[in-house]
């Protein structure tokens, strides 16, 4: 039997179905997954959501994209977020389409030292045969300790893997001596690890050796920005909210401050580790080490090589690059960028003080021209790294949310990218079963 219903009674049943609280009524989703940080984990993981065809939307609360991969231009100069460059061997980089059309341009594989008063280059025998036997013939180390460097960069550094003893006591163990320590290899990890006393974990430096040995420190032509520019594109920048600031989350769910809420299948938190604490990530307690960046500008370059200084003598300076002896894009024609990067207590100091400081080792190095330095800009970094990272996959799961990001792997721009590739995986596996 078939009950029929009046009209005006259909029509009162749609109004009062329709005056029915929201919160009773069954949301769409607005995206399959919604992440939160916009930075090189959060653009990876929606990255690799939109490739296995889920809707995203993309969360930042800042008015860019990149997090620590940022480029601001200012008159005409490009200033990163601190000095960086893009390691070519990092399998994570190679793995996205289009990374290798970044117009990259790229240091010597070596360094020059500055220890004892004056400089030494140490050059990569194997990427540049002709400087060999100048390799061979400098102070910094013996015939055994490059043995044993090419030995680990090409052996004992195939992953992150943790070697339970921190870079400080790996390098100890390796059998190097103490004049190669001293004068290269602890110049360069604390300027890789931004780490002065060398705390984390051995795995990472063998990682980093073994990338700076099997690839190229390129600088791209528009910048460090480059790379999250270019997922961000293939994303779609529609896909991507910015200063869009999110108050709360639920494995499903993501407020806004405004009020404004959003509805997902999944919910991935791929924040900067402060960001993260706030919203609930499990690694509260994480203690982070400081950087500072300072930029120079120049009438002429203090050297010409596209080589990174290290400093193995006392002084504020860990690390100084001059950027446009790689990338002449970086700053005005006619014009050198300086970066000068210090780390440890110094980078603790006052913006003038480090200022002064730079400059007057600067002009112990290279003479009167440094007063022709004009100072730029400081980036300062209190939260560059975790001191001690977590040898893991790079994301942990709290009440049904997923967290990702290096500081949940290990801090570097392949960690990064890992992290966002891994717990995209795990959300791709989730919902197709």
């Amino acid at each position: 039997m078939v009950a029929i219903v009046p009209g005006r009674l259909v029509f009162l049943i749609l109004l009062v179905s329709n005056l029915q609280p929201r919160s009773t009524m069954t949301r769409i989703p607005d995206a399959d997954v919604i992440v939160i940080g916009a930075g090189l984990t959060g653009l990876r993981a929606a990255h690799r959501l939109s490739e296995a065809g889920l809707s995203v939307l993309v969360f930042e609360r800042s008015g860019e994209i990149g997090g620590r991969m940022s480029t601001h231009v200012t008159s005409g100069y490009k200033i990163d977020r601190g000095f960086q460059v893009l390691l070519t061997a990092y399998p994570e980089v190679r793995d996205i389409e289009g990374a290798d059309r970044l117009g990259c341009r790229s240091f010597s594989s070596g360094a020059r030292v500055r220890r004892n008063g004056g400089f030494v280059d140490f050059i990569d025998p194997l990427r540049h045969p002709g400087d060999l036997l100048t390799t061979l013939r400098s102070s910094l180390g013996s015939v055994g300790d490059f043995a044993r460097l090419f030995l680990l960069t090409r052996f004992g550094g195939r992953s992150c893997d943790s070697r339970n003893l921190t870079t400080d006591a790996g390098l100890r163990a390796r059998g190097f001596s103490e004049r190669f320590q001293s004068g290269f290899l602890r110049p360069f990890l604390r300027g890789v690890l931004l780490d002065p006393l060398l705390r984390a974990d051995f795995g990472l430096a063998c990682f980093y050796l073994r990338m700076f040995s099997k690839g190229e420190a390129a600088l791209p032509e528009g910048g460090i920005q480059a790379l999250p520019d270019l997922l961000a594109e293939q994303i779609g920048r529609s896909h991507i909210r910015l200063r869009a600031n999110v108050n709360s989350i639920t494995r499903d769910e993501v407020t806004l401050d405004n009020g404004d809420s959003y509805r997902a299948r999944r919910v991935i938190c791929a924040a900067d580790t402060m960001g993260a604490t706030q919203l609930g990530s499990p690694e509260q307690t994480m203690h982070h080490l400081a950087s500072c960046t300072l930029y120079f500008s120049a009438p002429r370059a203090p050297f010409p090589e596209p080589l990174i200084v290290l400093n193995a003598d006392p002084g504020p300076i860990a690390t100084l690059a001059v950027l446009t002896n790689v990338q002449p894009s970086y700053a005005p024609p006619g014009r050198a960028l300086i970066a000068a990067t210090v780390i440890g207590d110094t980078a603790l100091l006052s913006e003038h003080s480090q200022r002064d400081s730079i400059l007057a080792q600067a002009t112990a190095w290279y003479g009167e021209q440094v007063r022709d330095w004009n100072y730029l800009t400081r980036v300062a970094l209190p939260a560059s790294v975790v001191s001690r990272p977590r040898m893991s996959v790079g994301y942990s799961e709290v009440s049904g949310i997923l967290y990702a990001g290096d500081y949940l792997s290990y801090p570097s721009q392949n960690g990064a990218l890992a992290a966002g590739r891994a717990v995209a995986e795990v959300v791709i596996e989730r919902l197709s079963s």
